[in-house]
């Protein structure tokens, strides 16, 4: 062997056994992704088409865990179990599945996904309700009013982020929170409690502007969240925080606080309603790939969404649909033998997966969702369910 070779392979193999202590002592994952693999569009033959001639609900709450895949489940079933009472992800009569996809590839974003759930139709990233090819679309917020639904927003996210904005405003640039907001202000949302991020920043306007803006549609409520009464008291109504002062149980406000007051506001209304909860904490924790935040955020998110599904059991009249947008981190929830049955969190990147995500209903209509198997059918479902909203005997 000549002698350059001798050094190579004792460069490789010094490199190899320095790289495996490191990883030893440090505990870190490494991770060799494979040779590229061919994507399949494949066909898609949605069995949602037909009628739904089941109980249909009067009052719908769609909730959307962004960026919660099954291994963030696996992580909240296996940690935050209670021996005196069943996991809330256990209550549901539906579970199951979607593919978050876009209409372009494996991946997605929070607005390609989100307008899919809201409108029915596969779109492209970056796309807020609009199809691929930029022509709006209509939202089932939209199609509620007109049969006499108030309709409301609430997230622990910035009042403009994708999700939110693909049930109410037509844009092709997300970044563009003065045109979101504008739509927002014109549209007939009813309620819409979320935070400010990046105020006067690009396209985001000031506070005061923003203010201003909303002014135009909604009652701006103070941070005691108190309700308006009286002849006020249909008046559609906002509530708007700094940015990141909403976290999870230890901060105040919170989700399950803002979640509370909405209930209270859409069912003292005479119409019924249709209300989105957002939860950004697992896709702003997982793009970090920060697991005590994921923890916490878990524990936000289960709370907020035990209070909607009690809502639910004592109303009787609604449906609750749990999703999410897209996974993000590819979360593993695993157990070293050397120190079981505690449990670890690895990641395997910090950005959005292909990954198949939660879909899980209860109530009227919940099992309408069984036939659910790609993101914008969950669209035509809830189309369906607000068209046809007369209760069934």
């Amino acid at each position: 062997m000549n002698h350059w070779k001798k050094i190579s392979l004792s460069t490789v193999l010094v490199l190899f056994v320095l790289l495996m202590s490191i990883k030893y002592i440090f505990n870190i994952s490494i991770s060799i992704p494979s040779s590229n693999i061919e994507f399949s569009h494949g066909d898609t033959v949605s069995k949602v088409n037909s009628e739904y001639n089941g109980k249909k609900p009067k009052n719908i709450i769609v909730f959307i865990a962004d960026g919660m895949g099954f291994g963030h489940l696996s992580l909240a079933l296996q940690t935050q179990q209670s021996k005196k009472a069943p996991s809330v992800w256990q209550e549901f009569d539906t579970k199951g599945w979607h593919d978050a996809r876009s209409i372009y590839g494996p991946l997605t974003d929070s607005e390609a996904s989100a307008t899919a759930i809201a409108t029915g139709t596969s779109t492209n990233f970056g796309h807020i309700g609009i199809d691929k090819d930029q022509n709006p679309l209509e939202n089932i917020f939209e199609i509620a009013s007109s049969h006499h639904y108030n309709t409301g927003i609430v997230t622990d996210s910035y009042i403009w982020d994708g999700t939110p904005a693909a049930f109410v405003a037509h844009i092709r640039n997300e970044d563009d929170a003065r045109s979101i907001l504008e739509q927002m202000a014109e549209s007939e949302l009813d309620l819409l409690f979320g935070e400010l991020e990046d105020v006067g920043e690009g396209d985001v306007p000031e506070k005061d502007e923003t203010i201003e803006i909303l002014q135009k549609r909604f009652q701006l409520l103070e941070r005691s969240m108190e309700l308006p009464k009286g002849a006020k008291s249909t008046t559609p109504v906002a509530i708007i925080f700094e940015e990141d002062e909403i976290q999870d149980l230890n901060s105040s406000p919170n989700l399950l606080q803002l979640t509370k007051t909405a209930l209270t506001y859409m069912s003292s209304q005479d119409n019924p309603f249709i209300l989105l909860v957002e939860s950004e904490e697992m896709d702003a924790a997982s793009h970090n790939n920060d697991s005590k935040r994921v923890l916490n955020g878990l524990k936000s998110i289960q709370e907020a969404l035990s209070l909607v599904l009690n809502f639910s059991k004592q109303n009787g009249e609604t449906l609750v649909v749990f999703t999410s947008d897209h996974e993000t981190g590819g979360l593993a929830a695993v157990s070293d033998f050397d120190n079981y049955p505690k449990m670890q969190i690895k990641w395997s990147t910090k950005d959005h997966t292909a990954a198949v995500v939660p879909l899980f209903a209860i109530g009227p209509g919940a099992e309408y969702f069984v036939n659910v198997h790609r993101n914008w059918e969950i669209g035509i479902c809830l189309k369906k369910l607000i068209t046809n909203d007369v209760l069934d005997e």
